[in-house]
């Protein structure tokens, strides 16, 4: 026996096997192709085992393990044993391989191998594999040295391809079947609905059969044999009995699939290709390689069905999930509105004939929103909470999936089941603020022959959860709102009740300065001075926090230039850089400046010069006064917060109140060279403007 195989460890194994074997074997062995090709053309041996990359792992190339597109056929095992067939079309040859493919294994079917064997990928598998081709060599070589050689070795390819666990099929030149392997078989179904096997073939051999043949050359011939096919119900065919008929005859609802179309590229390009497609008998989906070669055609292919169910199912969940952000990201729709649409898409995806959201308010369910097909339950309609199978979703705060509400004894028992005819039920509870608002559920009146799936329960939650959320939110907004009236109320107040007094007490010291001069007159108007200062801060605090809604652009250069001229800033000096145009509302991004600037003025010293411009994405406004002690630099923008017995404490707290209703993010900060530096994040720039 010839062993060409670089692999040390396989090479003992299989002689350890063969010195265990009842008829001994002298072994040798190559290490490389080229002592391989030498070694089969010079010498005679009973029987030739090649590695299909000799040159590989242990070889005399020591590379480590190659992919086998790496592997030259040319070079390989493959072409020690064509160079063998040339010689001796019946000697055994086994090709083995660690790194082997279905286009090897075809390729050594092709070339007529009598045994293909892929090696361990692990600590002992060598041992396993050496010891069942050991037994095979033994069987093989006998027949070959016997009368009935060419059958045995037949039989070995058999047995080779009926192990796996794909279907295989060969055939000619003209697509009549070669070789089928028993899974292949058992997908093949009758003929012509009555005949199957032998006699399909037979049909098509004799004088009757001269029709079929000359059908045989085109896709009429598929077509008839598509039609005869669905006469009776498909029945394993047997391997043998089909060997001869036509490819099409024995798989006739293949012809016009993606498999045909790949099959004839594969044969009029002579490369090998894939398709994937559904063989309505079997109602599956299989993945077919096509490999031609000079002789015909080899397909291995295997079941897919489960991988392109669960692909499906992902690309159905996707949809879903992308229909769901639509629904709640749509701006212009109410929160009712959306919650229908929840309800709609819920019931498509579990096939539910209703949908509710529900609000229970002590022992009363309240229905919210429906979208309820048996028309049982509409908006505003209440029903005692305990008749409900909702109740066990409110009671335990937890999500309720049940397939079959007659098998729940408590549930069955209930008003929902034995007089509107629940049959199963999956809902999730409402939570707002803390505490269970209501339900979103969803029924129907036929029970599930499955259980609600954990996407489907985790879809119904996640909608509950997005509906608790909004509730969350509107209930925050009214509360804003609300104390935005305040605001806005007391905001009238002052102006109206407080400013009308303090303006005829200030007009009246007026008079009364003119005629007496008094220090206590001047003081007192100082005061009022001072009133009037804090009760415009106070109302610029109050409506300045408001959300910026109606934005524009504003050219901040502008805006910047008057606020400047507004400020009382003595002999401070401006520095600002070309700033561009921002998105806000340009009154209050004014008010902001306004403020900054006379912060500045007020506490940098004499003559301060304040800087404004943009950092990256920062917008500053920065002066070269003493600066803000670190630890204060939070208080700074607290109501009433002021170093300064002549400041009110409202500036700061204006700016931060502008800045958080544009969106923007402010800090406080040192300035280059120890100044104060303030700076705004997240400000919406106009670029290019």
């Amino acid at each position: 026996m010839l062993l060409a195989d670089g692999d040390d460890a396989f090479a003992d194994a299989l002689s350890d096997a063969l010195d265990r074997a009842p008829a001994a074997a002298a072994v040798s062995r190559v290490r490389d192709h080229a002592a391989a090709v030498a070694a089969v053309e010079a010498e005679p041996y009973d029987c030739v085992v090649t590695e299909y990359d000799i040159d590989g792992p242990g070889g005399e190339s020591g590379g480590d393990d190659r992919d086998e597109s790496a592997v030259d056929d040319a070079a390989s095992g493959l072409d020690v044993l064509r160079r063998v067939r040339e010689r001796d079309p019946a000697l055994p040859v086994f090709l083995v391989t660690g790194a082997g493919s279905e286009r090897v294994a075809a390729a050594a079917v092709d070339a007529d191998a009598t045994g293909y064997l892929r090696k361990g990928r692990s600590a002992g598998d060598e041992g396993s594999v050496a010891e069942a081709l050991a037994e095979r060599i033994g069987g093989a070589v006998a027949a070959y040295r016997s009368e009935s050689r060419p059958r045995a070795i037949g039989e070995d390819r058999a047995e080779i391809l009926d192990r796996m666990a794909d279907g295989f099929v060969a055939v000619d030149a003209d697509d009549a079947i070669t070789y089928l392997n028993a899974q292949a078989a058992a997908l093949a179904g009758t003929v012509d609905g009555s005949e199957s096997g032998a006699e399909g073939a037979e049909g098509a051999e004799g004088a009757e059969g001269a029709e079929g043949a000359e059908g045989a050359e085109g896709a009429g011939r598929r077509g008839d044999a598509a039609s005869d096919s669905e006469a009776g119900e498909s029945e394993p065919a047997d391997a043998d009995a089909l060997v001869g008929t036509s490819l099409w005859d024995a798989f006739p609802d293949a012809a016009g699939t993606a498999f045909e179309t790949a099959f004839e590229r594969a044969r009029e390009t002579g490369e090998p290709t894939e398709a994937r497609t559904y063989y309505e008998p079997a109602a599956s989906w299989f993945e077919a390689r096509i490999y031609p070669s000079a002789s015909g055609v080899s397909v291995y292919f295997r079941d897919v069905t489960e991988a392109v169910e669960e692909r499906e199912e992902i690309q159905r969940r996707e949809r879903v999930m992308r229909r769901l952000y639509e629904i709640i990201s749509a701006k212009d729709d109410p929160f009712e509105g959306k919650v229908e649409k929840l309800l709609a898409l819920g019931r498509d995806v579990l096939g539910a004939e209703s949908g509710l959201l529900s609000h229970v308010q002590g022992d009363r369910y309240v229905v919210e929103v429906a979208d309820d097909a048996t028309g049982s339950f509409g908006e505003g309609a209440v029903v005692d909470l305990s008749e409900t199978n909702c109740e066990r979703v409110v009671s335990t705060a937890a999500s309720v999936q049940v397939r079959d509400v007659a098998s729940d004894p408590e549930l069955s028992a209930r008003a929902g089941f034995v007089r509107q005819g629940i049959s199963c039920y999956v809902g999730a509870p409402v939570v707002v603020d803390g505490e269970v608002y209501g339900t979103f559920c969803f029924y129907d009146g036929e029970d599930r022959p499955e259980p609600f799936s954990e996407w489907e329960a985790t879809l119904v939650d996640l909608m509950a959860r997005w509906v608790g959320y909004e509730l969350e939110r509107r209930e925050t907004q009214a509360e804003m709102r609300r104390e935005r009236d305040r605001l806005e109320q007391f905001a009238s107040v002052v102006s109206h009740d407080l400013r009308s007094p303090l303006n005829v007490a200030a007009g009246n010291v007026d008079l009364v300065r003119e005629s007496v001069d008094d220090e206590r007159l001047a003081r007192t108007s100082k005061a009022l001075d001072r009133m009037g200062e804090l009760i415009a801060d106070a109302l610029s605090f109050a409506r300045l926090g408001e959300r910026v809604v109606d934005a524009e652009a504003v050219d901040l250069d502008r805006v910047v230039e008057e606020a400047w001229g507004t400020t009382a800033t003595g002999d401070a000096t401006l520095a600002a850089a070309a700033l561009g145009t921002v998105v806000g509302d340009a009154s209050r991004i004014r008010t902001l400046f306004e403020n900054l600037f006379r912060n500045a003025v007020e506490h940098a010293g004499d003559a301060p010069t304040v800087r404004v411009g943009w950092d990256d994405d920062l917008l500053y406004v920065a002066d070269d006064g003493s600066g803000i002690p670190e630890e204060k630099r939070e208080r700074v923008f607290e109501t009433g917060y002021t170093t300064s017995s002549e400041g009110t404490g409202f500036g700061l707290g204006i700016v931060k109140a502008v800045a958080e209703a544009h969106g923007w993010t402010v800090r406080a900060a040192a300035a280059d060279g120890g100044g104060a530096r303030f700076e705004f994040g997240d400000v919406v720039r106009r670029r290019g403007d």
